[in-house]
């Protein structure tokens, strides 16, 4: 009884090793998304969840060097931020901003608040901030990436991230309170933080999602994937990777950082790369 007690406990603590370093280890995600309302190729990289984390410092002091190589790499035409790069306390934002600054000498930066980023005591001033650092900060606002392609940025506000027994259900007209309907023709694209509210996104017009929040829930497992979400729901339906309702598409990133929960089980942190591909011949 007692080996048996000694190799339960050595089991736990190395499945608690496991998963405390498992947030340091990052992994990039390919899609790729194809529409013939695209009229030339785009390479997207979408980060999501950093709360404020770090991944590394090569190269010069960087808070996240290893990061900032990450997504270079990849040589993105844009960089889509869906949100909780920060934590509602305000902790280590100086460090949030000088990276996002830095992602926009790599490529421009669209960037949709998460939860967090609405709940920070000197909110008004990070966003103002990012701003003036170039950043295109879309608040329920929609900017064009060249001719083909427009990106709206949903800023809900808190009482739409609840626990599930408090049973929220966003409605189409409530959705329009925030956005406008997307241009007829254009290849729309949405970063809104919250995934579960996808048939809406969809019903609204999103060609394609860039969603977060979920952080992959915590913890993987065969066939069921992600665990729990932050609104406590086992099994959240929307979980991580690509998801679709007709022709609408859905990126969920499991995110870069973590904040309550500060593990990861067979979920690894993630940059997710996707190409948007302009569909040729006939239509």
């Amino acid at each position: 009884m007692e080996t048996i007690l000694t190799v339960a406990a050595l089991v736990v603590l190395l499945l608690l090793i496991y998963g405390c370093a498992s947030q340091y280890f990052l992994k990039t995600e390919y899609y790729t998304i194809t529409s013939s309302r695209l009229k030339e190729d785009r390479v997207a990289v979408l980060l999501t969840d950093l709360h404020a984390c770090r991944h590394g410092k090569p190269g010069g002091g960087e808070e996240n060097g290893r990061l900032l190589a990450r997504v270079e790499r990849e040589s993105p035409d844009l960089i889509c931020i869906a949100g909780d790069m920060t934590v509602k306390s305000g902790k280590r934002t100086e460090e949030v901003l000088r990276f996002v600054k830095r992602l926009t000498e790599i490529a421009p930066v669209y960037y949709a608040p998460g939860n967090h980023e609405i709940r920070m005591p000197e909110y008004e001033e990070f966003r103002e901030n990012l701003r003036k650092s170039g950043v295109h900060y879309l608040e329920d606002e929609t900017m064009p990436q060249g001719e083909d392609l427009r990106i709206t940025g949903l800023s809900l506000e808190e009482y739409w991230y609840h626990k599930f027994w408090q049973r929220r259900r966003l409605t189409g007209e409530e959705l329009l309170e925030h956005v406008t309907p997307p241009e007829e023709g254009c290849f729309s694209l949405l970063l809104a933080h919250n995934p579960e509210y996808f048939p809406q996104y969809a019903e609204w017009g999103a060609d394609l999602v860039f969603s977060g929040h979920i952080h992959g829930g915590i913890a993987r497992l065969p066939l069921l994937g992600g665990v729990i979400s932050p609104s406590l729901r086992l099994f959240p339906r929307y979980d991580a990777g690509e998801f679709e309702i007709g022709e609408k598409h859905m990126i969920v990133s499991r995110g870069l950082g973590l904040h309550h929960i500060r593990l990861r089980f067979f979920n690894r942190p993630e940059v997710s790369v996707i190409r948007l591909a302009a569909r040729r011949g006939r239509r």
